[in-house]
């Protein structure tokens, strides 16, 4: 990939905003002009900087701990610290780099039809890029009452998420429908995702259509937003070559794996998610070992458990008990790693073939389309049989990971023996809709991997994976953190400029300076500002 985004680099190194300092919100960070710029390369740097800036601090150390995916065994964040340097940098970066750009593609485009492919691909990334911000934070300054949207110099008062989320679904009806008829202009070599198939961009647009429908499946906006979702059906994901991703590039320092994983070895995977691998997973099942296993991971030492395939522990905030753990252990190597060794390995990367390289940020799957439709027929959403679609997207993630590997030269797959026999040793599919329903969506959490941010918005949102049952092991809280004792950790709390200098705008709750971890956004289980408890067991339907 270093073949183009070194050039973006190069040629746009004016467009970012300084980042030694927190600018002000909304302001137009670029002093370039839309004829000085060509679109293709600002969309370059707005997918690639979107997903890699400072990974480690915006995604690792928040979204991959909270989702139970990796612990990163240094008593930092896996036991929910609040690190307000850390935690301010994607809201940041989105405001003063990420929508003046997205704003600057859609001046040099303009109306012309014949760019409606890239204007359509434009405005899907940029609701991408505004999920991150709104579903990790909450409220957010947005669009105005005359209908003016944030990130073109303008302040503006903080939007509720429940006004957003509707809004971004007809954005991207809007998409799907520009995209029913392109035109002939492309985004080149730039469209890091797709390579310029509208087809693909049009199937990625319904299925977010469906997922933000879904995320308001508990709130009073749901019997207005069910129909959208199933008007999306149709025309969502079907396969496992339309995985939205966009693949790292390790010639650059991009905070991802590469480093935080091998460079530093800062990061672990999760005993968590290991023990759903290796069939033993406390809260759920006994059983075989999950056929993912060997093409995600590869096997650590396992110096002194026996088994190189444990996972760190998450959160404990002594830092020496972990310290202990590890040197139990025999160090980090012996736990089970990424597989990035193997053209056979998820994860594959290599320096010298940049373009075989599986190393990626996974943004959207055919096996979440699935797990959706799942969902939508337990809630009545859909017409269709809910364990059927659960199936699939059992099968629809173990066909996506053979898929990768193909591509990176690598020669295996999952047989379809091993996926039935995976399935037929899982758990009763369940009786009651509520069980169903847990059934579905720990076998998505385990499906969207490493897709942290979605799947912690799942877990906020369902309750599932649980902490209840034993699925997912409760941290032990830092005194310093901004969860109590028993609570589940559910946002990331406005950066502290916002308080600074635009508290007026806020949320009246947070105008005071309240800060807090803990307080649920609009969608989550249990309503807005409530709380979740380690103790209780969900309850959706």
């Amino acid at each position: 990939m270093k073949h183009y985004i070194i050039p973006i680099l190069a040629s746009l190194a004016l467009l970012a905003s300084c980042t030694d300092r927190f600018d002000e919100m909304n302001t137009d960070s670029t002093a370039l002009t839309a004829s000085s710029v060509q679109a293709h390369m600002v969309f370059g740097r707005c997918m690639y900087h979107g997903m890699s800036n400072d990974h480690q601090r915006n995604f690792n150390l928040n979204d991959d701990m909270y989702a139970h995916y990796f612990a990163e065994g240094l008593g930092w964040t896996d036991y929910w610290r609040y690190n307000e340097g850390w935690g301010n940098i994607y809201w940041r970066d989105f405001y003063t780099e990420r929508l003046p750009e997205y704003h600057l593609i859609n001046q040099i485009i303009g109306d012309d039809a014949d760019y409606n492919g890239m204007k359509a691909a434009n405005d899907i990334w940029n609701v991408i890029l505004w999920l991150r911000v709104i579903d990790r934070y909450g409220d957010a300054p947005y669009k105005d009452a005359e209908g003016n949207y944030a990130g073109q110099g303008n302040t503006m008062a903080y939007t509720p998420i429940k006004d957003i989320y509707p809004d971004l679904i007809v954005r991207l009806q809007n998409d799907v429908n520009l995209l029913g008829n392109p035109g002939t202009k492309t985004f080149g070599s730039y469209d890091l995702m797709y390579a310029n198939d509208w087809a693909k961009w049009k199937k990625l647009a319904n299925t977010l259509i469906m997922r933000l429908a879904m995320r308001m499946s508990n709130t009073a906006e749901a019997a207005s937003l069910k129909n959208a979702f199933a008007s999306a059906v149709s025309g969502a994901m079907n396969a496992p070559s339309d995985y939205a991703r966009i693949c790292c590039d390790t010639y650059v320092w991009g905070d991802y794996y590469d480093r935080t994983y091998y460079d530093w070895a800062n990061t672990f995977t999760s005993a968590d998610f290991m023990d759903m691998m290796n069939g033993n997973n406390k809260g759920y099942a006994v059983g075989p070992a999950d056929p993912r296993r060997e093409f995600w991971f590869k096997e650590g030492t396992g110096a002194t458990s026996g088994s190189g395939w444990d996972g760190f522990p998450n959160g404990n905030y002594a830092v020496d008990t972990r310290a202990d753990v590890k040197k139990a252990h025999g160090g980090s190597s012996s736990f089970a790693g990424l597989n990035v060794d193997s053209p056979d390995g998820f994860f594959y990367f290599n320096f010298h073939k940049t373009r075989k390289e599986n190393l990626s940020w996974c943004l959207a799957t055919y096996s979440e389309t699935c797990f959706l439709k799942a969902e939508a027929a337990l809630r009545g959403w859909i017409s269709g049989d809910a364990e059927s679609f659960w199936k699939e997207g059992i099968k629809a993630s173990m066909d996506e990971v053979g898929f990768f590997i193909q591509m990176s030269g690598g020669t295996k797959k999952i047989s379809e023996a091993d996926k039935n026999a995976y399935i037929a040793a899982l758990p009763s599919f369940g009786t009651s809709n509520e069980s169903k329903l847990r059934s579905v969506m720990i076998q998505k959490w385990i499906a969207l991997f490493p897709n942290s941010a979605e799947a912690w918005c799942d877990q906020r949102r369902t309750g599932y994976p649980d902490y209840a049952s034993g699925v997912l092991t409760y941290p032990t809280i830092h005194p310093s953190s901004l969860v109590e004792n028993g609570n589940i950790v559910q946002r990331i709390p406005y950066p502290d400029n916002e308080y600074n200098t635009n508290a007026a705008m806020m949320p009246s709750k947070y105008q005071g300076g309240t800060r807090d971890q803990q307080s649920n956004l609009y969608w989550a289980l249990g309503g807005e500002g409530k709380t979740q408890s380690k103790s209780t067991m969900p309850k959706n339907l």
